[in-house]
């Protein structure tokens, strides 16, 4: 089991080139479980058991019950992000009945009533189960899937989220004084689900921090609360903000191997479900409940199960731009967002980013989004956004720079620090919105300023060519294009937004024809190509070959090729 570090990151590679000026990393283990082929740092109840690989919280047989949990408290009151997925088979019996994902301040041994299926492992009920020793598990929050109907149950296949905050739990749902929500129909979702039909389930449970405090469930890619359910954390009792996480599970008459086969609690990050042309906001709050920074993300074409998890990693400004100057090279520098935790201490962000507890997207079944971040900053905390004599007064050369990590981990760095980064720009307005499309995949991503390679707009002059000879009256071609200017800004407006090409003409000569040509590659967003005019060749001397962008925003941009007529 690997330590993760959550909210500051801190890799040691990184740490041998610059020191995290005033900022002391805080080491938080968490849940990360690829499979089940080690149980270490959980503590199992009951019935629960490794098996194989899998995490198995009852077998296949009657009146089991079973829990299993971290061993060390998550914290819950701020946002967080858990995926799991599961697998209900097995039954000698008829199917029976369920599991539930828990928050508890109770105790590891937690546990609800034995022999009683329907109490799931963690609730008592008023309406046919019947505690026989311990009752439901206080100062907790339960989300079930059930899967045998009691008479408290709309039916044997729905999903709900139970808590009777600081008392004990109750699995009651119909007229249930604890019910928090319930989705009967799981039956009629646009992916229809069967919770124990054998099939391997998956499950992301979000919490949106102390904010707005709203709670969501996506199974296999369908939000079970479009919008999410308010519920306070912090109303079933925590310490200092920190609880157990975990599962239970029970059987009655009925039975199956209930089993959890994969899992990872994150805390800090979001996840939602996307949907094509539609911009799902991931929000991040501070300490204070007060959002300091965003994460925008839509989808341009359809994906297999598009739930994507976003994890905000803080890290020192210096140690970001040591990281991504040795990547991408000098000066590009990380933006540094304000107040990110809360304190008054800026720090800049690294974004890891991936899809349904995996990578984003393969050579098969590409992600195509588009990807970004809101944030807001202070010209104090990054001096050199507009360098002098290199981005200019009027450029500040943005970037949003991506690259990608191992499969548990996007941000996880080799030893030398030396990745293949991408600058996915497209476009960028200041204290709003820096965004690109995520090139068939979406792993590691940092907001950047002095970007290396990112160029006021591109204009390339194919004919005439630099300090050439022309004989006078002969034909020469002007060729040329005007790319989609990526970096320029309105005149009255230096921080953006980012425009698009709209005229490419040149100064003397024939003027060209042009045409728009459409997207070539991730961060090329087409432009103008201009072919079919001629050079002035009219008169002898020295003469400049001229070619001016026009942007959207009526901002010019020039090119100018000197050649010679004799």
């Amino acid at each position: 089991m690997k330590v993760r570090i959550t909210r500051l990151i801190m890799v040691a590679a990184i740490a041998a080139l610059v020191v995290m000026g005033g900022v002391t990393p805080v080491l938080a283990q968490s849940p990360n479980f690829p499979n089940f082929s080690s149980v270490a740092n959980l503590t199992l109840n009951g019935s629960a058991a490794q098996s194989g690989a899998v995490l198995r919280l009852t077998p296949a047989l009657t009146f089991q019950d079973g829990s299993a949990w971290f061993n060390t408290a998550q914290p819950v009151a701020g946002a967080f992000s858990t995926t799991f997925t599961f697998q209900l088979s097995g039954t000698s019996t008829y199917t029976a009945d369920g599991f539930a994902f828990v928050i508890q301040n109770s105790a590891l041994t937690a546990l609800g009533p034995s022999n009683d299926g329907c109490g799931l492992g963690f609730g008592d009920s008023s309406t046919g189960c019947t505690p026989t020793d311990s009752g439901g598990i206080p100062q907790s929050l339960a989300i079930e899937f059930d899967t045998y109907q009691n008479a408290d149950d709309p039916n044997n296949n729905h999903v709900a989220i139970q808590s009777c905050l600081t008392g004990p739990n109750s699995i009651d749902v119909i007229g249930g004084l604890c019910n928090i929500a319930d989705n009967p129909n799981l039956s009629s979702l646009p992916v229809p689900v069967t919770l124990a039909d054998g099939n391997v389930h998956t499950v992301t449970i979000n919490y949106s921090g102390p904010s707005t405090k709203l709670l969501d469930v996506i199974l296999d890619g369908n939000d079970l609360f479009p919008g999410g359910v308010v519920f306070d954390m912090t109303t079933i009792g925590l310490n200092s903000g920190n609880a157990w996480v975990g599962f239970t599970a029970a059987t009655g008459g009925g039975d199956d191997n209930q089993d959890i086969l994969s899992w990872t609690f994150t805390p800090g990050a979001q996840s939602a479900a996307l949907t094509v042309g539609v911009t799902s906001t991931l929000s991040f709050p501070n300490a204070q409940g007060n959002n300091v920074y965003s994460y925008t993300a839509d989808l341009t074409a359809p994906y297999v199960n598009p739930v994507v998890s976003v994890d905000p990693m803080l890290v020192a400004p210096a140690t970001c731009d040591a990281l991504v100057q040795k990547n991408f090279g000098w000066p590009t520098r990380c933006f540094v967002y304000e107040n990110a935790e809360g304190t008054g201490m800026p720090s800049a962000v690294m974004f890891a980013v991936t899809c349904s507890n995996g990578p984003c997207g393969s050579n098969f079944n590409p992600f195509d989004a588009n990807l970004g971040t809101i944030f807001s900053f202070l010209p104090s905390q990054n001096p050199f956004f507009f360098y002098p004599g290199f981005a200019g007064p009027l450029n500040p050369l943005p970037g949003w720079l991506k690259f990608t990590g191992p499969y548990t981990d996007p941000c996880m760095l080799p030893a030398n620090n030396v990745v293949a980064m991408t600058n996915q720009v497209s476009s960028f307005n200041v204290d709003t919105h820096v965004q690109g499309p995520s090139g068939g995949g979406a792993s590691c991503w940092f907001a950047t300023y002095d970007t290396v390679g990112e160029n006021p707009p591109g204009i390339k002059i194919t004919s005439p060519t630099p300090f050439t000879t022309y004989k006078q009256g002969s034909a020469v071609p002007a060729t040329y294009t005007c790319s989609n200017p990526n970096t320029s800004q309105p005149l009255t407006s230096p921080t953006g937004p980012y425009l698009t090409a709209q005229s490419c003409t040149q100064n003397s000569g024939t003027q060209a024809s042009c045409t728009f040509t459409p997207i070539v590659g991730p961060g090329n967003l087409g432009g103008l190509s201009c072919t079919g005019g001629t050079v002035d060749t009219s008169t002898k001397g020295p003469h400049f070959f001229v070619v001016t962008a026009l942007d959207t925003g009526q901002n010019q941009n020039f090119e100018i090729v000197p050649y010679t007529v004799k």
